[in-house]
């Protein structure tokens, strides 16, 4: 039985798989590929790729202590987590199992889609899901953000502070109406467009160039330099279902080690409720996960501090 798993290849992940080589853990890292969504970057003709703060060179530096490392990376799926006597055991697509006594999840989530015809065509080219790490490139530009929740609302937030124009288009009234919507919607250049439905992502070839929409019975084509689909997004945290505590919408609570409602259990980075959703915080994630394990492990406190009287 191993000391730990690491299940997932993003940014927490691979932090985790990367701190648990250097303690010398008896570990697994279980996944198909490494990077998950920072594998993934906006492209616009304005925008050089120095521009882009996505931590890239950080990433690429715990891949490449992993990369070599074939005796404990596992490349596949993983399709089941079960309990089992004194720890843990992973399923993988091929049926191989693999035990540990303890795992870190840091599979992940990912933006709801919209399902329209251009989305998947101009996906990260002038589409994509999160304003959070691309608003700073949008200064002096129009730019569309679709949807109705609070993940909407705080990108139009940050958007509104540089862009010339920032216009939300909102299928339902949702959150716009809360406390944080009667906030942010007042701004000279924000528009709101309610109850309104994208049939369409519009683009020249290359780039996204605005949205078709269905509003109040007729169809119109709203242009844009860079379009932000801010529905909500979906953990991968279906291997856990009915093991752990989870909010409302699926996310693993964790405390501040890390540690779910299961002993020997730990989630790091998108999956979890602390809201890790940039690369350079998934990274700090899955650290603290695979310390926390390895403190596990030894039978150590973990409390955030402990102190003598």
């Amino acid at each position: 039985m191993h000391e730990l798993i690491v299940i997932g290849g993003g940014p927490a992940g691979l932090a985790a798989a990367a701190y648990a080589v250097r303690k010398r853990m008896d570990a697994l890292f279980i996944s198909k590929g490494l990077g998950g969504r920072s594998q993934r970057r906006l492209r616009l003709p304005w925008i050089d790729d120095y521009q882009v703060i996505v931590g890239e060179e950080t990433i690429q530096r715990f891949r490449t202590q992993l990369d070599y490392l074939d005796f404990m990376r596992v490349r596949a799926a993983v399709t089941r987590l079960d309990v089992i006597d004194g720890g843990f055991r992973v399923e993988v697509a091929d049926g191989k199992t693999y035990d540990a006594l303890t795992v870190v999840l840091a599979t992940g989530a990912y933006g709801a889609s919209l399902n329209v015809p251009g989305e998947i065509e101009y996906e990260m080219q002038g589409l994509c899901y999160s304003a959070m790490t691309y608003a700073p490139l949008m200064v002096d530009r129009r730019v569309i953000v679709v949807g109705e929740e609070l993940l909407a609302l705080r990108a139009v937030a940050e958007l509104s502070r540089i862009v010339t124009e920032v216009t939300l288009i909102a299928e339902t009234d949702g959150d716009l109406d809360g406390s944080t919507g009667r906030r942010v919607l007042v701004a000279d250049n924000v528009a709101v467009i309610r109850h309104a439905r994208v049939l369409e992502g519009t683009g020249d070839g290359t780039y996204a160039r605005g949205v078709l929409v269905e509003h109040e019975g007729r169809q119109e084509e709203i242009p844009a330099d860079a379009i932000f689909v801010e529905k909500r997004l979906i953990p991968n945290s279906r291997l856990v279902e009915g093991l752990v505590q989870m909010d409302p919408c699926g996310f693993i609570e964790v405390d501040a080690r890390n540690r779910t409602s299961l002993p020997g259990l730990f989630a790091a980075g998108d999956v979890t409720s602390s809201s890790a959703f940039q690369a350079l915080m998934g990274l700090g994630d899955g650290e603290k996960a695979a310390l926390s394990a390895f403190d596990y492990l030894l039978d150590l406190p973990l409390a955030v501090s402990a102190c003598e009287d």
